[in-house]
Parts: C-alpha cells; sequence; structure tokens
C-alpha cells in the first residue's frame, strides 16, 4: 500500500478519535450539577436554582450562586418544596452595592411567585410566597449568578 495512504489513515483515525475524546471531555461536568450556557437568562439561572431546591441538590444550587449566597442558603435545600411557580421578567438594579465587595457590572432582580413547603416556618411561612431573587455578572461574557433573595 501507498505510505501516503497509509499515513493520511492513520492521521484521520487520529483525528476523528482526538475529536470523540473532545466531545465527551466536553460534555461532563464534575459536579454533576446543571450546566447552562453562559448566556442564559436571568429567568433560566432562577428556574435551574428552584429545580435545584425541589430536588435537594445544594451542589447544583452553588453552581448558580455566588459563594456568600450559596453559604447562606444551605439548610433550604433539605426539605423545601416549590410548587406552582411563576418567574416574572429581570428589572435591573441600578447603583446595586454587593453584600460580598464582589466587583459586578451588571445586577436583576427576578421576582418569582411560588407555593412553598418546607418543615422550618421560622423564617417562611408555608403557602403562597411573592419572593424574588438579584442576580449579578462581572460583564456580558460571564454567566449570571445568584447572590441574594427577598422581597423586592
Amino acid at each position: 500500500m501507498d505510505p501516503v495512504v497509509v499515513f493520511a489513515r492513520i492521521v484521520a483515525v487520529s483525528v476523528l478519535a482526538l475529536m470523540g475524546v473532545m466531545a465527551v471531555a466536553g460534555c461532563q461536568d464534575a459536579d454533576d450539577g446543571p450546566v447552562l450556557p453562559v448566556g442564559a437568562s436571568p429567568q433560566a439561572v432562577v428556574s435551574a436554582y428552584i429545580d435545584a431546591i425541589n430536588a435537594h441538590d445544594s451542589a447544583a444550587g452553588r453552581k448558580l450562586s455566588t459563594p456568600s449566597f450559596a453559604e447562606r442558603q444551605e439548610s433550604l435545600f433539605d426539605d423545601a418544596k416549590f410548587s406552582h411557580v411563576r418567574i416574572g421578567a429581570p428589572r435591573p438594579e441600578r447603583d446595586y452595592a454587593a453584600p460580598d465587595d464582589g466587583s459586578y457590572r451588571e445586577a436583576v432582580y427576578v421576582p418569582v411567585e411560588f407555593v412553598l413547603r418546607h418543615s422550618d416556618e421560622g423564617s417562611m411561612p408555608n403557602g403562597p410566597t411573592v419572593w424574588g431573587y438579584t442576580l449579578v455578572r462581572a460583564d456580558a461574557g460571564r454567566p449570571w449568578r445568584i447572590i441574594d433573595n427577598g422581597v423586592g
């Protein structure tokens, strides 16, 4: 067989094998949490966060939050369930002062309504709830992350 053809086949097989490895590696996530594209909307991030709460998946919730927010929310993932969820349109938060001293160029507040069920009613009673989440990002090329919550 012609050595040029053999070389071409070896290169082709090697390239295909490398592409396969890269495709598999690109689909995996070390934390097995939700993988949202960098350009995911604030509503998509809030929706994924609520899905993580309902699945009691605090690791997924941490991936969607700033570190300071994640620390304060661990117990929420124990037994809380949100149902009848309605996520509103984000509203810009001008001159937002981040509680974690982070340097964020953009902040939005995303209003949410849901029915809450959980065992610890000390801070929030069960039933219909009007709530919201503040999300931040350093610039348009970075993902939105939840930094705070409460009533707008």
